[in-house]
């Protein structure tokens, strides 16, 4: 039995502390049990999502620039519905609508329809415009928009230009630049079949001395090498007989003649004579054309009435240079060297000949090039290969170039067969070379230029977009930065033409100086596809 003491009693007028009891909370969730909690939590959930219209912050934010959505708001168009040009025309009107452009492929055409440019005065458009649009088109097929597509007639609007910067748009300005639009290929550099000699002896022999090494300059008509050939001896030694049977035949004919007249001796003798005397003179042409044919010139009837010792001096270093002669012992050298001598002006690229070494007409003594022109030969795609023209600029340049050297040609042959390996088509150019840079069997990129525009109407290529039917870009309204004026893009349709180093040439649809989206664009392009499928189209035709 426990006995009560005075420190147990509250003191006087003070009342006893009430006794400690567990959470309300915590004891009514052990009431409920882990069911109820559950169900709880998922009304909360309900509750949360029923007056957030189950909706994240997403695009919505980027194209509102983040800030709080008043009351009435645009869902589709993510601007204040108020301010929305989608649905309210009349806040930014739209001009008359002048529909397809067949020449040019596009809709609202700028080079039909310059005022739809939004640039601040309209511009004027030149013969030369459209000359350079109808020889893009001309020149290969362009990818075609559909003229079904109605995605011009959207626009793209921000609530703010803070919203786009948010969004991380940025733009270009349409601008003009050279453009070349070309066939690329791989080629390989060889000297000029034309302009190259290969030399041999033109007798059997042996080599009697080289003039010329691998690398000289030649002249037309220098001597590279000398032959020890018996064959020109041989020919040499007929014209050497036959020059004084010539002589004795015609004198035979001149005594004959007039005792024939008188009828001294029988004509039939005179007639023996004359032909003795033709005999004589083809035995001299025979022996001067076997010369000739080896490459020594001479005139028969220049030695006729010469001594037999002056005609010996005269042939007996025939077709050799006075320097040459002057260089060996004419008293020991022999009469049968036969000079190989350069076709052409060039170079001698290969040398397979060493003094004193047996050959033939058919062994190739030495290889002569004139290098100031190359010969390119490209490999072209098939389906590339009916835009080859005879004539066409050709810019090459070299795989082994210390820098970037282009050098340029012209077409000059195009096969009529393709490759029955590679299927593709050899086309051949021809190369100036005046400074000695091009190495024969090298390799190296050409480009055969279909077109060369000075001035050329350029874009990013990230600007660009696909919409399902046509190539887009997003132009900037021309009031852009009016105050109170609407924050918007302009959806406009392209066409394409070359792409070179991250740029694309517009055909048609733009005109220098408009502002267009191109970084991080795709921003647009996912809000025009976002308001085209809460119109209840996926096929981008129209809203």
């Amino acid at each position: 039995m426990s006995t009560v003491t005075q420190q147990d009693w509250p003191s006087p007028g003070h009342s006893a502390p009430a006794p400690r009891q567990p959470g309300r909370l915590r004891a009514w969730l052990g009431r409920i049990g882990t069911t109820g909690a559950v169900l709880l939590l998922l009304g909360g959930l309900a509750a949360v999502g029923h007056f957030s219209d189950w909706q994240l912050p997403k695009f919505s934010e980027l194209m509102s620039g983040g800030a709080a959505q008043p009351e009435m708001w645009c869902t589709t168009h993510n601007v204040s519905e108020a301010a929305c040009i989608e649905c309210n025309p009349a806040l930014a009107p739209v001009g008359k609508w002048h529909g397809w452009c067949k020449e040019h492929g596009v809709a609202e055409c700028p080079l039909e329809h310059p005022e739809v440019a939004q640039l601040a005065a309209t511009p004027t458009i030149t013969p030369a415009d459209l000359e350079r649009a109808r020889r893009a088109l001309d020149t290969r097929p362009r990818a075609e928009n559909s003229s079904r597509c109605l995605t011009h007639q959207r626009r793209i609007q921000f609530a703010s230009v803070e919203a786009m910067e948010k969004a991380g748009v940025d733009i270009a300005v349409v601008e003009e630049r050279p453009l070349v639009e070309a066939i690329s290929a791989n080629g390989e550099v060889v000297y000029d079949a034309d302009r190259e000699a290969h030399l041999a002896s033109r007798s059997n022999g042996t080599v009697w001395r080289v003039e010329k090494q691998v690398g000289d300059p030649v002249r037309r008509g220098d001597i590279l090498a000398l032959i020890d050939a018996s064959e020109v001896g041989r020919y040499k030694a007929d014209l050497l007989e036959a020059l004084p049977q010539l002589r004795l035949q015609q004198s035979h004919v001149d005594r004959l003649t007039p005792l024939s007249r008188e009828g001294a001796v029988p004509g039939k003798q005179l007639r023996e004579a004359e032909a003795a005397l033709e005999a004589a003179k083809i035995s001299i042409l025979s022996a001067q054309q076997a010369l000739v044919n080896l490459g020594l010139s001479i005139d028969a009837k220049d030695l006729v009435n010469l001594p037999a010792e002056e005609v010996a001096r005269q042939i007996q270093f025939l077709g050799l240079p006075s320097f040459v002669v002057a260089s060996i012992d004419t008293n020991t050298t022999t009469s049968n060297l036969l000079p190989v001598v350069a076709p052409l002006d060039g170079v001698v690229v290969k040398r397979d000949v060493v003094s004193g070494e047996v050959v033939s007409t058919a062994t190739t003594l030495f290889t002569v090039a004139d290098t100031r022109q190359m010969w390119l030969t490209l490999a072209v795609r098939q389906e590339d290969a009916h835009y080859v023209q005879m004539g066409q600029a050709v810019l090459f340049e070299p795989s082994d170039a210390a820098d970037e050297t282009i050098l340029r040609g012209t077409v000059a042959w195009l096969s009529t067969a393709a490759d029955e390996q590679t299927r593709s088509v050899a086309v051949r150019a021809t190369l100036e070379n005046l400074d000695g840079e091009l190495r024969a069997n090298t390799f190296g990129t050409g480009r055969i230029v279909l077109r060369e525009e000075p001035r050329a109407i350029m874009v990013p290529s990230e600007a660009i977009h696909w919409d399902g039917d046509c190539s887009i870009v997003f132009v900037r309204d021309k009031n852009w930065f009016q105050k109170d004026a609407p924050k918007f893009f302009h959806v406009r349709k392209v066409r394409l033409g070359v792409r070179e180093d991250g740029a694309t040439e517009i055909i048609a649809g733009l005109l220098p100086g408009e502002v267009i989206a191109s970084k991080n664009s795709y921003v647009l392009q996912a809000q025009l596809l976002k308001s085209n499928l809460g119109a209840g189209c996926g096929c981008a035709h129209g809203h």
